[in-house]
């Protein structure tokens, strides 16, 4: 009951100051609305769409020279035909005829690399994506492109988490080869279908050679359609999707600078002084200042979602998903809170919760994606996004939205929930230590009295 009635008087204190609802409960919605109609442009689905070069990484899980001469026994064992004068080759056909291509070189910059070095380059932020070339590459493409059969190709694309378009872009790219190759092959298919019904033998493959050397110019006519980029599963956000989980985050943000100032505002009051006398503990008021942040911060996000939902047309694919990281969001801000409030206190001053309003709330926007998307930002910036808890928030939201599972996003709300825990009981000990000064510091003033 007491850290109730320290959650109701604390509400009613916040509901009588009309700045505070402005800021964190109209502001959001008004930004989230002009935003994600005046910035549609840099979101896929424009007309206008630059893209910066996306780097990626290229994988050879592959022997070239084992499959060339595994491909030329086989034929010469299955079909009785040598292909040794036949100068087809599946790698030059992907990394020149492709990769180098202009339209795709425009796209994507690629650097053949081990494995493990360009699973590190992925998880260092490096590479948006890693495109790794199966076992027997070279052996199925020449099976492929060259006889009647055909095999399974598995090209894997790995992309980053916190590079969202730069993924789908590197897939879409990838599908355009896959593609345009399966045209080729078709029209292989035709070819060898003319020979065998024609009865030419192995005299029937004599132009095969002609033919593929016609690989390059289809090649250079891929068209790679960015507006189109979309991952199988999942889709890309549109400027409104995007800029309501961005406000959002962003916007909790300010629960917690409001949750700096309550202790030291109770202590000027002289209500926290008449709380103590009511038998009302230290650990009622820090209680009581938590779960108030955390209920602020939950009103916020429930109030964006409900008017994402119905008035922006936002589409939250799994509402289960979004309630497990509201929360964990709430908690971290109010883990936040309760740390700032103790700093605040201890210092007996509001610099710092005016600083983390006016300064580094903007700094944690920033860093974390809600004026821009990350991949847009300079690379000395993204590199320490991971400072922002918005940003943490924004990229689990954000994932949602694309249709990832419960496990994809339990990253994200594992960090939230320990940065929240840990907030919150380092604000508890500076709130403890300040306290415990301040009645040793009674104490000797008593005696000396």
């Amino acid at each position: 009951m007491k850290i109730l009635s320290i959650i109701i008087k604390d509400f009613k204190t916040i509901l009588s100051d009309k700045q505070a609802i402005i800021i964190t409960m109209l502001m959001p919605l008004i930004l989230m609305t002009i935003l994600s109609m005046a910035l549609k442009g840099s979101f896929i689905g424009s007309d206008d769409l630059k893209v910066e070069k996306i780097n990626i990484a290229v994988v050879k899980k592959y022997n070239e020279n084992n499959d060339n001469a595994v491909f030329e026994k086989s034929m010469k064992e299955r079909l009785g035909i040598d292909f040794d004068s036949i100068e087809v080759n599946p790698e030059k056909i992907f990394f020149k005829d492709f990769l180098e291509s202009d339209k795709v070189s425009e796209l994507l910059s690629y650097i053949v690399e081990e494995e493990n070095e360009a699973i590190k380059l992925l998880n260092e932020g490096r590479v948006s994506a890693v495109v790794v070339l199966p076992d027997k590459f070279i052996y199925d493409m020449k099976i492929n492109l060259l006889t009647p059969f055909r095999n399974n190709v598995n090209i894997k694309v790995l992309t980053h988490a916190d590079k969202t378009v730069a993924g789908e872009i590197v897939k879409s790219v990838m599908n355009s080869y896959i593609n345009s190759m399966s045209s080729i092959i078709i029209g292989k298919n035709v070819l060898i279908e003319s020979v065998s019904a024609n009865d030419l033998g192995e005299s029937g493959f004599d132009n095969m050679e002609d033919i593929m050397e016609g690989m390059s110019s289809l090649m250079e006519g891929i068209n790679v359609d960015i507006e189109k980029a979309i991952v199988e599963g999942k889709r890309s956000v549109n400027s409104a999707e995007y800029y309501t989980v961005a406000m959002m985050s962003m916007f909790i943000l300010f629960a917690a600078g409001q949750g700096g100032r309550m202790l030291l505002e109770e202590k000027d009051n002289q209500t926290y002084q008449r709380m103590i006398i009511a038998d009302i503990t230290k650990t009622h008021v820090l209680a009581g200042k938590f779960f108030t942040v955390f209920l602020i911060a939950s009103i916020q996000i429930i109030i964006m979602i409900l008017f994402s939902y119905f008035a922006l047309k936002v589409r939250w694919t799994d509402f289960s998903m979004v309630f497990l990281l509201s929360i964990t969001s709430a908690f971290a801000v109010a883990g936040l809170g309760i740390f700032i409030g103790s700093l605040t206190y201890k210092m007996g001053n509001y610099k710092l919760a005016n600083t983390f309003e006016n300064v580094i709330i903007q700094i944690m926007a920033l860093l974390g994606g809600s004026f821009f998307p990350v991949d847009l930002l300079p690379e000395i910036v993204q590199k320490f996004s991971f400072l922002s808890l918005n940003g943490v928030a924004l990229k689990g939201f954000l994932k949602i939205i694309l249709g990832y599972s419960l496990a994809d996003i339990s990253e994200n709300i594992l960090i939230l929930a320990v940065t929240g825990a840990l907030l919150t009981i380092l604000g508890i000990i500076i709130f403890s230590k300040e306290e415990s000064a301040n009645v040793k510091h009674s104490k000797i003033t008593s005696v000396k009295a």
